[in-house]
């Protein structure tokens, strides 16, 4: 068939050699040190001169110029830094896979809202196809149990029915394996299940969705494919592996909808809906609301030493369930609490925007493996896998409405997956980030959805920085240096969304001083970026994506700084801030008029105070205005379109 042949790794980041990318990073990282310290020596004299003169306004403003700029600095010395230490643990060896003892107490629970079948589908099925004897798959719905618009009643019928369809499924496959095995033909059970995996990736291929094309190509060639080709060669060489070939569909899958239960918490976010299922886990219950459309009317809810969370629109590749299991279940990995593959962005994206904003994410990856290496890994919350005793030991419970709700994962933020680390860290627990690309999410597809997601993410860092500091303090009368390695990462992650964002406002609002002369300022900035596009580069991303990232970055000024006000406002009133759900949708997402509003009043802004510049003698500043005002017109074109974001406004 013309689509059955190996596909590479979805990304490849070749040609890649260690040896190479160690030295190159830190040759950029020494240059950007050196770079810093001609900065120091230019402007320290300057600055002393003007105090020294009693020039009060001009030295404040030097001083709070080269306090931005050191923020900025110090930002891309973060990035350079966890790209070496990613370097140099890329191709860390993982532990091999223990030996099987019994089927391994592995839950799988996928949080869903309003997903569109074809999304909850492929998410089940990247979980249940995991090779692993007694996993257990739920779909925690959690979309309004009486909804009256006939959308959503389609929405929820199809979730509903969803875990059932897929039972049903794997599970007839799984006799007709076991009936060939039975006759003694494993190589026939291995050939029928290859066949299997190509027809299903047949139908994904060849009747792609018009909304989603490049996910439903990832799929069946990434979760079906991948098997296909395996078993293939396996029954080629009469080596089949009989054990892992029943455990592919051997899986149990069900269904639990909370907000049929009165007595669990109602609040509308991802946190409550898993730790409302993780609060059953060590009891029994029953309901129209547990088992729904699993096929086999137990309603039993199974208590598992380890738990898999994975978002609904996540995909994870085969082999995910195994090296992360091998790893908790390592001599020495007792006290790891969570074990993640920091996801990547679905490959293939065919919008300019949901490419870039991907790029974005795949460059995270790099900067959370580099965090593991200095201690200092937070947990990503698509998808991890969760030691359960941990969870239980920063549980706190509380009386909602009357009723004992339990928190395992905290909510008092929007990201409850940054909270919960600090919690687990201070009790001793640990992060684990396996260098090895084994899960992939899907980027929202317009600015609309991207500017609720990326509100969301930074709306709370500041909130959780008092907790972390606490905890770095506790950390440094133990080990001063392992602290103060991890709070280099640790505060860069909850502050940089602050910093970077009001810091390159105010340097493109207006110019400080006309104190700084140094050219090595500018040059701080050369090997970040480098680096950065270096990494685009290997990633297989296009020539021009670079300057499309900077222009997205800048877009999401407004949208950044709007979640960082959210955050005071809560510190401010005490009260927790609403949970925006990226919404899907199969058109495109309205930009939220004030946001549009700010944009346009930043370009307006910055292109007349580059004006104003050049007219009283701040030219170097004025270019730089003029360039970003051009560059954010291209970003409002670009990712928006100028028609939309006008009716939009």
């Amino acid at each position: 068939m013309r689509w059955m042949h190996r596909f590479e790794a979805p990304i490849a980041e070749g040609p890649w050699s260690r040896r190479r990318e160690i030295g190159v990073t830190a040759t950029g990282v020494a240059f950007t040190v050196l770079a810093s310290a001609m900065v120091a020596r230019d402007q320290w004299p300057i600055l002393q001169a003007e105090l020294a003169g009693g020039k009060w306004l001009q030295a404040t403003g030097h001083a709070a110029f080269l306090l931005v700029a050191s923020l900025l600095v110090y930002g891309g010395g973060v990035y350079q830094i966890t790209r070496l230490l990613y370097a140099l643990r890329r191709h860390q060896i993982l532990p091999d896979p223990l030996e099987p003892t019994g089927p391994a107490q592995l839950t799988v629970l996928v949080p869903s809202y309003k997903e569109e079948p074809e999304v909850i589908h492929q998410t089940l099925m990247s979980a249940a196809l995991q090779e692993i004897d007694g996993l257990e798959v739920v779909l925690l719905i959690d979309n309004p149990p009486n909804p009256s618009a006939p959308e959503d009643v389609a929405l929820l019928k199809a979730a509903r029915s969803a875990t059932g369809e897929i039972q049903t499924l794997l599970d007839s496959q799984r006799l007709a394996i076991e009936r060939l095995l039975a006759a003694g033909d494993s190589v026939g059970a291995a050939e029928h299940a290859a066949a299997w995996f190509e027809a299903q990736a047949a139908h994904w291929i060849d009747r792609p969705s018009a909304a989603s094309p490049h996910t439903d190509h990832f799929y069946a060639c990434e979760i079906l494919l991948d098997r296909a080709v395996r078993l293939r060669q396996e029954a080629a060489r009469e080596s089949v592996n009989v054990s892992r070939l029943i455990a592919s569909f051997s899986v149990r899958l069900s269904s639990f909808e909370r907000k049929l239960h009165p007595e669990l918490s109602q609040l509308a976010n991802k946190a409550m809906n898993l730790n409302s299922y993780i609060g059953l886990m060590t009891g029994t219950i029953t309901g129209t609301g547990t088992g729904t459309g699993t096929g086999t009317g137990t309603g039993t809810v199974r208590a598992s030493e380890f738990l898999i969370t994975l978002d609904a629109d996540s995909l994870i590749l085969p082999g995910y369930a195994e090296k992360l299991l091998g790893v908790m279940k390592a001599p020495g990995s007792e006290r790891i609490a969570v074990c993640q593959t920091p996801y990547s962005a679905i490959p293939g994206a065919p919008g300019v925007l949901e490419r870039v904003a991907g790029a974005t994410t795949d460059v995270q990856y790099i900067i959370h493996q580099g965090f593991t290496a200095w201690g200092g890994t937070y947990w990503v919350g698509a998808n991890a896998m969760m030691r359960l005793e941990a969870l239980q030991d920063i549980a706190e419970t509380s009386i909602e409405n009357g009723h004992p709700v339990t928190r395992f994962i905290q909510d008092r933020t929007v990201i409850e997956d940054t909270e919960s680390t600090i919690d687990l860290v201070a009790k001793g627990w640990r992060l684990h980030n396996v260098p090895e690309r084994l899960a992939f999410s899907a980027t929202p597809p317009d600015f609309g959805s991207l500017l609720i997601q990326r509100r969301r993410w930074a709306n709370g860092g500041l909130l959780i920085l008092g907790k972390t500091l606490k905890h770095l303090g506790r950390t440094a009368r133990r080990n001063p240096l392992a602290a103060s390695r991890e709070a280099f990462v640790r505060i860069h992650y909850l502050v940089s969304i602050t910093t970077v964002n009001f810091g390159l406002l105010l340097l493109l609002a207006f110019p400080f001083t006309s104190s700084v002369g140094t050219f090595w300022l500018p040059l701080t900035a050369v090997p970040y970026f480098a680096l950065y596009g270096r990494d685009l580069r290997l990633m297989g991303y296009m020539p021009g994506d670079l300057f499309r990232v900077y222009a997205l970055n800048l877009l999401l000024i407004p949208v950044h700084i709007g979640g960082v006000l959210q955050s005071l406002r809560q510190a401010f009133r005490g009260e927790p801030i609403p949970f925006s759900r990226t919404p899907k949708v199969a058109d495109r997402t309205a930009v939220s008029p004030p946001y549009i509003a700010v944009t346009y009043f930043l370009i307006g802004q910055w292109t007349t105070g580059a004006f104003w510049d050049f007219y009283n003698g701040y030219p170097s500043h004025g270019v730089f205005s003029l360039l970003n005002a051009a560059i954010m017109a291209y970003a409002v074109g670009t990712f928006i379109g100028w028609r939309s974001s006008w009716r939009d406004l």
